[in-house]
């Protein structure tokens, strides 16, 4: 019981947030609102596992999340280069980690996203991905943030 309150207090709040308005009114047709999503709601949820179409989902919204992250993250590199950082441009190798040709095309699309960040070749015969950067001082690091967000979000959405 306490968690259908909980969630219609949050879908409550939810509601609030996107009227912009703390009118009393609006707070009771809110928990009304709440209330009866989160009951029609309740038996679903607790009844049946996550579905591989809502992993996907779930996975995609990650993915644009993480991807406006690195976009700001990156901003902030090349801005800092542009102001005479000690920054060491470079390429990086990343292995393709079982990418599909696919999965490669999506990486380089994210990848390609945040600018200090450019996806030049896919050495199919090396199996990595090449990619240059603002600032390359740190190249394990770079593989494992690659790796991390393969293995985190993007393979479930593209293999």
């Amino acid at each position: 019981m306490i968690a259908l309150l909980l969630r219609a207090a949050g879908l409550a709040a939810v509601y609030l947030l996107v009227l912009t308005s703390v009118d009393p009114g609006d707070i009771l047709v809110g928990l009304a609102i709440g209330l009866v999503v989160a009951t029609a709601l309740r038996g679903r949820t607790q009844a049946q596992p996550a579905s591989p179409w809502r992993e996907r989902v779930v996975a995609t919204v990650v993915v644009a999340a993480e991807t406006a992250v690195e976009m700001a993250r990156g901003s902030w590199r090349v801005v800092r280069f542009c102001l005479g950082s000690t920054a060491a441009p470079g390429l990086v190798e990343i292995p393709r980690s079982g990418r599909s040709r696919a999965g490669v095309a999506f990486w380089g699309v994210l990848t390609g996203e945040a600018p200090d960040e450019v996806p030049v070749d896919v050495d199919e015969e090396r199996d990595v991905l090449i990619v240059h950067l603002v600032d390359a001082r740190d190249p394990d690091g770079v593989r494992e943030r690659h790796r991390e967000a393969f293995e985190r979000s993007q393979g479930k959405v593209v293999p």
